[in-house]
């Protein structure tokens, strides 16, 4: 699995929980928008999604709902062949077949028409190659929500393909019906058992669960459709997955309540405090003490002994934001592959995060103190010292949480489309965004901007502009091909991605 796509995978989880306090709220819409769909006409790059696929996706029907899938595109704007795996909080999931039609633009930004057996369905999508897009659903009145596609190998379609070590990182809700998030490791070992496992648990109402045994059994079917069930301290959880290849399958859980999903990626060899040496990038979210809405981004440095440093946090509490505070902390490995992470000197006070390393060195995180439930990843930073010049491109772009009103209203927010970067500071591009009341496909940026501060850290802020509305983001540079986003503004709390599209 390509570098990119878990960091996509990943900075989702950051915002899941975030999200679902708002749409068990299931309050009404506040945004604007016109609905009207930009016509694609034939297609031109209707070649670039061509193959089979995974996706997968979350957000709100007003509902929380989850849901995985897959399904064959021809090249030439027909779907075939689909299959997808949905619950809603509360019921138990239930499988769907589909067909569809699709047209991708010139730039990569794509539409897609879905019949399912249980009625229509529209997504929004941006290519970043033929193997990977970010995806919203752009349903008006009835989904909106965010994930991503993959195509995927059909030669990893059997358990024996599955055996590695695997970590993960879910997010849903609990027993309660309250925020959940948990984050751990097992082994498959390409017989249909699930063992070595452990998983930390972050529950709103039950509190947290540290470092509890997991096993469990999994199968797969032909057609890369594969079931599991996981048994831990937390109790029985069952799930439905899709295959990517044989480091990354897409989770999706099928009880009703609990109800999470996610990703799960092959497990770097066990780090130890040499392995985590540089500057990390990180977006965290979830919920405060008062179960508000929170969001987080920053920086920071490991020096390969245990010790963090030089690092800078950017918070958005509910519509509160405090930027730029001084953070530092250590940081340990047990040889099992899970570490804690101990941030010191922020807003929140001092927090504690479990973690667990994928084998491209992002970071899955899930807080295990009591200050506030959240979660995310923090990736390895190259390509440092950054500045404007260090990015460049067009990117695909994907952002999600919550938007509110000033009467106190929530809804859930979620963007797709294409950000192109001059290298000097200027933003360009075309987004489509997606509320439950609204939805508006093709909105061009007006004299948006971004900056680099000279430290060369990879923290910079983005200003995006389009009719009617402003986004004021904090950015976290990645690498040249990806920077993570945290929105500032007080009626908008999301967590983005923007990756380069090859």
């Amino acid at each position: 699995m390509e570098p990119s796509k878990r960091a996509q995978v990943r900075y989702k989880q950051a915002v899941l929980l975030m999200v679902i306090l708002l749409v068990l709220a299931g309050l009404p819409a506040c945004g604007g928008g016109s609905g009207k769909f930009l016509n694609l006409g034939p297609g031109p790059n209707n070649g670039m999604l061509n193959g089979q696929y995974a996706f997968s996706f979350f957000g709100s029907n007003p509902s929380l709902i989850i849901a995985a899938g897959s399904f064959t595109a021809d090249g030439n704007g027909t779907i075939t062949n689909g299959l997808e795996d949905v619950t809603v909080a509360g019921t138990t999931g239930q499988s769907l077949t589909f067909t569809g039609t699709y047209a991708i633009g010139s730039d990569g930004r794509g539409t897609a028409l879905i019949k399912t057996s249980n009625g229509a369905a529209t997504w929004q999508f941006t290519m970043l190659n033929g193997s990977h897009a970010l995806l919203i659903r752009f349903d008006l009145g009835t989904v909106t929500a965010s994930g991503a596609l993959d195509k995927q190998d059909p030669t990893a379609f059997s358990a024996r393909k599955l055996q590695a070590n695997y970590v993960f990182g879910f997010s849903g809700i609990g027993t309660s019906r309250t925020n959940l998030s948990t984050a751990g490791l097992w082994t498959m070992d390409g017989a249909g058992n699930i063992n070595n496992g452990l998983m930390d648990v972050s529950d709103e109402t039950a509190g947290v669960l540290e470092n509890s045994a997991l096993s469990g059994t999994y199968a797969v079917a032909s057609n890369g459709r594969g079931t599991a069930t996981i048994n831990s301290g937390y109790g029985t959880q069952n799930f439905v997955f899709y295959v990517v290849d044989a480091t990354d399958l897409k989770f999706v859980e099928t009880d009703g309540v609990p109800a999470v999903s996610g990703e799960v990626l092959e497990a770097a060899a066990p780090y130890t405090l040499a392995s985590l040496n540089g500057g990390l990038a990180f977006t965290l979210g979830g919920t405060d003490h008062g179960a508000v809405p929170v969001a987080a981004g920053g920086v920071i440095t490991a020096d390969g002994k245990g010790n963090l440093s030089s690092g800078t946090l950017d918070l958005n509490d509910g519509g509160i934001a405090s930027l730029g505070a001084s953070i530092g902390g250590t940081y340990s490995f047990t040889g099992n592959g899970r570490g804690i992470l101990n941030i010191t000197n922020t807003a929140l006070g001092n927090l504690q995060f479990a973690l667990y390393p994928a084998q491209n060195h992002t970071i899955e995180l899930v807080e295990v103190d009591v200050t506030a439930v959240m979660s995310g990843m923090a990736k390895a930073q190259t390509g440092s010292p950054f500045a404007a010049s260090s990015l460049v491109g067009s990117f695909a772009a994907n952002f999600t949480g919550i938007l509110s009103s000033g009467g106190g209203t929530r809804e859930e927010e979620d963007i797709t489309g294409q950000l192109r970067a001059d290298g000097a500071g200027n933003l360009t591009g075309t987004l489509d965004i997606n509320t439950l009341a609204t939805r508006t496909q093709g909105v061009s940026l007006s004299a948006s901007t971004y900056t680099m501060p000279a430290d060369g850290q990879g923290r910079g802020t983005a200003t995006v502009n389009i009719p009617g509305a402003t986004f004021t983001m904090q950015t976290y540079q990645i690498d040249a091909n990806t920077v993570l986003f945290l929105d500032i503004d007080s009626f908008r709390i999301l967590v983005g991605i923007m990756q380069k599209q090859q």
